[in-house]
């Protein structure tokens, strides 16, 4: 079966939360700056684009860090390390493939690439061809990547179309596109899933396509709004990284991050899972070129949760991979002496509902007693145990039961 066939389920069996957290920029400034994963996942030439997986266990990226051109990689986290990147070979081409994302659910990449069979403009008045990227996907089953086709539709053009994401129920397809050797005319763009295919593009409103080269649009459900990149005059360097919000049908005023995450270089891709951010960015002191940056960012106006807490199979353990997390928690709530806070643990479908529910407790109670272990008044928390009775995805198997263990922290009122 093609990659078009299997993916005519679309929209993914993925549900939110919608927990409503309010974010602005100035969220961002009382956290660290992003801090340079380095090697081996950077390296001496461009590491671009991080595409993060849902438990934020594994990383997409591209770098021409063997070659001329760039290719897709992946890492994977494990016990607190990266470990070093493996090209993706049955996803790369001879040319360049870029820009990647997964779906919200981890099922789907989509990227861009300028290999063969992508759409070409004529070629110029001294006969040279004039190459065009094109937008791609592949979906990952039993946890390998099928091979890349061109996204169905009417997306792909003459034009180069690059930076491609989805929205979380995968109905809605954001991208930026140019003319061949023109990107000072950057356009941002979404079409719509009907039929198998991507179809009726259209230039998203103001305040977008307003002249400032905005690219590598994210839609951020969760925190009712987007992140993208652009060249604003209000920039601090060169492109920065912005968020919009977006309420009732209408976008808000895009808001500069700040110096916190943006520098006086390039600052583009920001892509996270819950509380984990990575960007990339060419700013001063990098292992090479472009390198990828991460940070933790929480806030307390609302409930949140994260897949970043990781315990032993059938165990209340907490593994190591799991304690840069709790820190950057930790020290958040130190900073926040006033919030009180709730910590909810979910399993997988697998087991019975008793066994789950007593799991999930434990696991609740070893994360407060790690909290209170670092200085926190065990009085500030409260636990309970969700077992398998409020799954984020309905399934079971691989994919679905990472999406289903996490852990929940809702904010307590006074």
């Amino acid at each position: 079966m093609s990659p078009s066939k299997r993916f005519s389920a679309m929209p993914f069996l993925i549900a939110s939360l919608a927990l409503g957290i309010q974010l602005s920029a100035q969220t961002f400034s009382s956290y660290e700056p992003p801090k340079n994963i380095g090697a081996p996942v950077n390296s001496s030439k461009n590491d671009f684009a991080p595409a993060i997986s849902p438990d934020g266990s594994y990383m997409i990226f591209n770098s021409n860090r063997y070659g001329k051109y760039q290719d897709l990689y992946i890492a994977h986290l494990k016990d607190g390390i990266w470990s070093e990147p493996e090209p993706m070979t049955k996803l790369n081409s001879p040319y360049n493939d870029e820009t990647p994302f997964l779906s919200a659910d981890g099922t789907v990449l989509l990227f861009s690439s300028d290999r063969d069979g992508s759409i070409e403009m004529p070629k110029d008045d001294r006969n040279q061809i004039r190459v065009s990227f094109d937008l791609y996907w592949s979906k990952r089953v039993d946890g390998e990547w099928t091979a890349p086709e061109p996204l169905p539709g009417d997306v792909n053009t003459q034009y180069h179309e690059k930076t491609p994401s989805l929205s979380r129920d995968g109905k809605t397809l954001y991208y930026c596109t140019w003319l061949f050797g023109d990107m000072n005319r950057t356009a941002l763009v979404q079409a719509e899933y009907r039929n198998g295919g991507f179809v009726n593009p259209k230039p998203l409103p103001p305040p977008f396509n307003t002249g400032h080269q905005d690219l590598a649009l994210v839609p951020a459900e969760d925190l009712k709004g987007f992140f993208f990149a652009s060249n604003r005059p209000d920039s601090i360097g060169m492109f920065d990284i912005y968020f919009v919000s977006y309420r009732n049908g209408k976008f808000g005023t895009p808001q500069n991050l700040g110096e916190k995450v943006n520098s006086r270089e390039n600052e583009i891709f920001l892509s996270r899972a819950d509380q984990r951010y990575y960007i990339c960015s060419d700013r001063g002191g990098g292992l090479g070129q472009f390198d990828l940056y991460s940070s933790f960012v929480f806030t307390k106006e609302a409930a949140f949760e994260t897949r970043a807490i990781h315990f032993d199979f059938d165990e209340a353990v907490i593994r190591k991979e799991s304690y840069p997390y709790l820190d950057a928690l930790s020290q958040f709530l130190k900073e926040h002496g006033d919030a009180r806070i709730e910590i909810i643990g979910h399993t997988d479908l697998h087991g019975t509902d008793d066994y789950n529910n007593r799991l999930s407790l434990k696991r609740a109670e070893a994360v407060k007693n790690y909290l209170a272990a670092r200085g926190l008044d065990p009085k500030r928390f409260t636990i309970s145990g969700a077992g398998k009775s409020q799954p984020v995805v309905n399934q079971t198997g691989k994919g679905f039961d990472e999406l289903n263990r996490r852990t929940e922290f809702r904010i307590m009122k006074k």
